[in-house]
């Protein structure tokens, strides 16, 4: 059974890391903004794919279904749990991050879709898997309308 505390006022902000071999584990504070916390925990890997996982709660956030070039968008303001998060952070390209979760409200109602912009409510958990050797890059492809991941072995 988990406690939590009401988190009303400002908190201290400031990430935990922890890295052993290939796997860095990110703890994020209150307030935090998850996309730029998971580049910056990503770092300049020259050569290197990172995977993404992640759990915790979300606020003041934005999900994207990608339709016909562009993304149909929903924002929320309150907080929901961040039920899961997966991605990937390419080597080169823009964007280098590509990150879907699903949340659920208070109501247990659940929503996913690719992570616009989001901050962390209370505390999030991410594990960033360091692929060695595999180099990636993100292309825009003119057909799709999107840049698409591609690897260099």
């Amino acid at each position: 059974m988990h406690l939590f505390l009401s988190v009303d006022a400002e908190l201290e902000i400031g990430m935990q890391t922890a890295r052993k071999g290939n796997v860095t584990i990110l703890r994020l504070e209150h307030g935090e903004d998850i996309l730029e916390s998971v580049l910056l925990g990503a770092g300049n890997e020259g050569s290197t794919t990172v995977l993404t996982a992640g759990l915790g709660m979300i606020s003041d956030f934005e999900l994207g279904y990608f339709d016909s070039g562009k993304y149909i968008t929903k924002s929320f303001t309150e907080a929901h749990e961040l039920l899961s998060m997966q991605g990937s952070v390419a080597v080169d390209g823009d964007p280098r991050l590509h990150v879907h979760v699903t949340v659920a409200d208070k109501s247990h109602a659940a929503y996913g879709g690719h992570l616009l912009r989001g901050k962390v409510w209370m505390s999030n958990e991410i594990c960033l898997l360091r692929i060695e050797g595999l180099g990636s890059s993100r292309q825009f492809d003119p057909v799709k309308k999107v840049g698409v991941l591609q690897l260099e072995t």
